[in-house]
């Protein structure tokens, strides 16, 4: 059996990269064959993220026409850098799933045919890729809605069945510090923390993941999982005055993991944008309206044999969602410490706190019978 790699950021250790416009410009004309016209960087975590748009003419035979609505150019940070066995995959599953339908950055070769090279920085060595840019705006910039956070749900089911078939080895022993299996790893940044409630809290979700939700992950069924549905991630679009889910960004974290694990975590940031627990059971109802889920039992409540089952399921569920609201926090305060200026990684900081803090104390029944009524109501239409 393969070892699973465990390589994982470390506390103190700074990985984003530092890289300079001039060093950009150099890049698309000498990797790419493509001269600058703008550049702006973008949001992101420990990645540098740049949309460019270029002249009409080009050198590199691998490009057939120009995007006119420019390139993403990435650079990735150094820990994920070392492993750019993942990265091939990762292009890999942007073509497999284009061809399916799904609305998701394509990736460009470069001069010599890649999909990507490893450059060396100041900061370090560090991949660079180009994806071709795709125009709409990103959900967390539009009004909230139910239809929306329904949508979502919907959504992210079909990008999952739409991966089912999909394979590629880089991603058996693939694991990071954000996928939901590693929450317990978060006491290794809880100094990040400042607050002693708060911290107290963390405590509590690392302990209870560790001992009712890890145990039962081989049970439950498995594939590959984008691994990061949130606001930022999720392209949208407007027809005819309502705002409609257009294609899905940044497979970063998209791996091998349990499929209630990509519900949790789209649920999660759901929950951030609309500032309410109840925003869950609207995720509920479009994913299960696409995707079977224990949760389908809902209808069976009130036969006492299955209650327990349902009820485990729903702690086992509300576990997952609260250990994902602490890699976002606990996450964000350290990395916030390590890059003091970049406003996009306390994005979630307030409301997510409130939501950690309601949800935690929230009787499991009732959150249960909130979530239920959602659903039925869909049901009901």
């Amino acid at each position: 059996m393969a070892s699973k790699d465990y390589t994982v950021l470390k506390p103190g250790v700074s990985i984003k990269p530092v890289v300079s416009h001039n060093e950009i410009n150099i890049i698309l004309s000498e990797v790419y064959g493509l001269k600058c016209t703008s550049l702006k960087e973008l949001n992101g975590y420990d990645d540098n993220n740049y949309h460019v748009k270029v002249e009409e003419s080009w050198d590199n035979s691998h490009i057939q026409k120009i995007n006119t609505s420019g390139y993403t150019l990435k650079i990735v940070n150094s820990l994920d850098s070392e492993k750019p066995q993942f990265f091939e995959a990762q292009n890999e599953l942007l073509v497999y799933l284009g061809k399916t339908g799904i609305c998701c950055p394509t990736p460009v070769q470069n001069k010599t045919g890649h999909y990507y090279i490893i450059k060396q920085f100041s900061s370090g060595k560090h991949i660079v890729r180009l994806l071709e840019f795709i125009d709409g705006s990103i959900l967390h910039q539009v009004p909230s809605s139910t239809n929306l956070f329904y949508e979502s749900g919907k959504y992210v089911a079909s990008l999952d069945e739409a991966l089912q078939n999909f394979h590629h080895p880089a991603y058996d022993n693939h694991k990071t510090v954000w996928h939901l299996e590693s929450v317990p790893q978060l006491s290794q940044f809880l100094y990040a923390v400042s607050d002693t409630n708060r911290k107290k809290i963390v405590e509590e979700v690392i302990e209870e993941f560790s001992k009712r939700v890890l145990p039962m992950g081989p049970n439950m069924k498995r594939g590959m999982i984008h691994g990061d549905f949130n606001e930022q991630n999720i392209l949208v679009e407007e027809k005819d005055g309502v705002w409609c889910i257009k294609g899905v960004l940044d497979f970063g974290d998209s791996h091998l993991a349990c499929y209630i694990y990509e519900l949790a975590v789209t649920m999660t940031y759901m929950m951030i944008q609309g500032k309410s627990l109840d925003v869950g059971g609207h995720v509920l109802a479009g994913y299960s309206s696409v995707r079977e889920i224990p949760l389908e039992e809902f209808k069976l409540l009130k036969v006492g044999k299955c209650r327990t089952k349902i009820e485990f399921t729903v702690v086992f569920f509300q576990v997952c969602i609260a250990g994902r609201l602490c890699q976002s926090l606990v996450l964000g305060a350290y990395s916030s410490l390590q890059d003091p200026d970049n406003s996009y990684i306390l994005v979630t900081s307030k409301p997510g706190w409130a939501l950690l803090e309601e949800m935690w104390v929230q009787p499991e029944n009732a959150l249960l019978e909130r979530w239920k009524n959602i659903v039925e109501s869909y049901k009901a239409t």
